[in-house]
């Protein structure tokens, strides 16, 4: 570890010279760049930049390339647990020659039935002192208790876990539903993720949660709230209009006055 960071500089600096020494593909930063102010508020939410892990896993990074940054600054070894589409696959190579500990396996297999003996984590149990899944568990299109169940099995006793969820209940979901909309992922989404020709296959979000209702669902697993909040993040564009920079100014001014306006659920939780 190598690399510290203290502000939104630093942590552009180091994703500008990671892009440049492994000669990425403008199409494989295209995430990464429409995120960034989400991903640096987040990992500032959580502290992460203060903190120290002998072993991390991150669950889900997909084209963040986060894990290469905790390699370099907060984490003594680093893990991750990817989806199996080809896109990612074709990635594996790239973590490795990092340093980086990279397994593959699909959610949606392991689990999608009840059965005990498939429902697990290619881990050992208590093996890991800090994990990470930010923006994963939407994704799930099965039970997601089993899967919490088993990130409390390889999580050390006082090991943190740290995840996010977008919130069912921001300001612009409950704007579409008094319109008489849907704030549900659109259909047409549900036809492209059988074609494993695009990057469709895990993208859908089949089920969103408000804060209450993630807390609720850690507690019951056995985990020990550390922090529970909303967090207010955007997209970023390459030019923002001006009717969108005055709706943007509108939403913060409102999830001030009304925090669960806001778009994200972030959880902060502990293995007793």
């Amino acid at each position: 570890m190598n690399v510290v960071i203290t502000c939104r500089d630093d942590f552009e600096t180091f994703f500008r010279e990671f892009f440049t020494r492994l000669n990425l593909k403008p199409d494989r930063r295209t995430y990464f760049q429409q995120s960034v102010d989400r991903l640096w508020l987040t990992a500032k939410e959580f502290g992460l930049f203060s903190s120290h892990f002998e072993d991390l896993l991150e669950v889900g990074p997909g084209f963040a390339f986060l894990p290469f940054l905790w390699k370099e600054s907060i984490a003594k070894r680093v893990t991750i647990f990817e989806g199996e589409s080809f896109e990612l696959l074709d990635f594996e190579t790239v973590y490795r020659d990092n340093g980086i500990e990279a397994k593959y396996g699909d959610l949606f297999r392991i689990f999608g039935e009840r059965d005990s003996e498939t429902n697990r984590l290619p881990f050992e149990s208590d093996r890991f002192d800090g994990v990470i899944c930010w923006e994963t568990m939407e994704h799930f299109n099965f039970n997601p208790i089993p899967f919490l169940q088993e990130l409390l099995r390889i999580t050390r006793a006082g090991g943190l876990v740290n995840l996010t969820v977008p919130n069912q209940a921001k300001l612009d979901a409950r704007l579409r539903l008094l319109l008489g909309k849907t704030v549900r992922t659109p259909v047409d989404h549900y036809f492209l993720q059988l074609d494993d020709r695009n990057r469709m296959k895990y993208a859908p979000h089949w089920r969103e949660y408000t804060l209450g209702e993630l807390c609720e669902l850690v507690q019951r697993v056995g985990f020990r709230i550390v922090k529970a909040k909303h967090l207010n993040v955007f997209m970023n564009r390459e030019s923002v209009s001006l009717p969108r920079a005055v709706g943007r100014r509108a939403v913060t001014l409102a999830t001030r006055l009304v925090p669960s306006f806001s778009a994200l659920c972030v959880v902060q939780i502990q293995k007793g």
